[in-house]
């Protein structure tokens, strides 16, 4: 055992010396996961707060309130006041999605039980944010009516939450985008470490190792692990930070990230083994990365799509990981399978990626 100790042991010093003198990696390897996050995050940043113009030709006070309410429609509008003149040539240069008119007269028409016409001119290029404007617009005009209690609004929702708190799309996609970050960074880190071997010919050196090659690979991926942990631990901290995250267990969160990173190492050393060669590895990582990350739950709980793309995120680990870190950090429970069901699959993924990689390097050894 004790030979077993110090052949890891050695295999971690000397994949720590290599990452030590490429000091340009180490950097990008932090810089690369903070990218993902900022990648995410601009799934909800961009087409949620579409820039529209409101032209209040009334100045009542019943027309003051409605544009508050249309202000207030969740993730739709980015209101900006503005004259007719200006809302018309600014929605003919591009500048807005949509400019929503208060008539004259609009407020004693209202207070009359009068029928209003709201006239809406909508840039339509793009058949998704009109969409949005075409929502939100009705959903103002429900929530305004209600407020004054008018007339001729016979329907009401009562809302009972499942959740008692609420969370912000925004919130929910940067701790979603860690488990991402854990994919592709100690993924990459952890197939280097086996394909640098192979590309340097010094694989062959491992059967000169006193114990099994297999705590030489071991010794490796701990620093490869090591490394991704604090690349990791820096977008954590900054989406914690930047966004006012508060986990609903830090402890939780904690470990599920260096869980996530643990699992996604062994999962790169297999493809390491497989590919064996580091740029091609690198490529099938980043190319699998985003399509992995967007069927898994990421943007919403994947079984809201619809029960074949339900199914195939279940081939990914990272549905599991996403399981696991929602719940860690906002309470959520984005998979109907139970954390510790997420945890037994996401370590059963390790294993088998370390099985898979080690029989690998085995079988190249014998051959060599």
């Amino acid at each position: 055992m004790a030979d077993s100790l110090r052949t890891a042991r050695a295999a971690a010093g000397l994949e720590l010396r290599v990452l030590v003198r490429a000091p340009v990696l180490l950097v990008f390897v932090a810089l690369e996961a903070v990218t993902f996050v900022v990648l995410v995050s601009l799934f909800g940043l961009t087409g949620s707060r579409a820039p529209t113009a409101v032209v209040n030709e009334d100045g009542g006070p019943l027309a003051a309130s409605f544009a508050a309410y249309l202000g207030a429609a969740h993730h739709s509008f980015a209101l900006r006041p503005m004259t007719a003149s200006q809302a018309a040539a600014q929605l003919r240069d591009g500048r807005l999605v949509a400019a929503i008119t208060i008539p004259r007269g609009f407020s004693e028409e209202v207070a009359s039980g009068r029928t209003v016409v709201l006239p809406v001119d909508v840039d339509n290029v793009d058949v998704d944010l009109t969409d949005d404007i075409q929502r939100a617009v009705p959903s103002a005009v429900a929530a305004f009516g209600r407020a004054h209690g008018f007339p001729g609004i016979r329907v009401a929702a009562a809302e009972r939450d499942l959740i008692g708190h609420d969370t912000g799309y925004i919130p929910y996609l940067v701790v979603s985008a860690l488990a991402l970050d854990a994919l592709v960074v100690a993924g990459a880190l952890g197939a280097l470490a086996v394909t640098r071997e192979d590309e340097r010919g010094t694989i062959t050196q491992w059967r000169l190792a006193p114990t099994s090659y297999s705590w030489l690979l071991a010794g490796k991926l701990l620093v490869a692990a090591t490394v991704s942990t604090a690349a990791v631990a820096v977008a954590s901290a900054i989406v914690l930070a930047a966004y006012g995250i508060s986990p609903t267990n830090v402890l939780g969160l904690l470990s599920a990230l260096l869980l996530c990173v643990v699992i996604f190492t062994c999962v790169g050393a297999c493809a390491g083994a497989v590919v064996r060669r580091s740029l091609p590895v690198a490529a099938v990582l980043f190319g699998l990365a985003l399509p992995l990350y967007l069927d898994s739950g990421a943007l919403e709980p994947e079984r809201f799509d619809g029960p074949r793309i339900w199914a195939l995120a279940h081939a990914s680990p990272v549905y599991f990981a996403i399981g696991v870190l929602e719940r860690a950090a906002h309470g959520l429970r984005v998979t109907p399978e139970s954390t510790g069901w997420d945890v037994v699959v996401l370590c059963a993924w390790a294993g088998v990626s370390l099985a898979v990689a080690s029989t690998l390097l085995g079988r190249r050894l014998a051959t060599r």
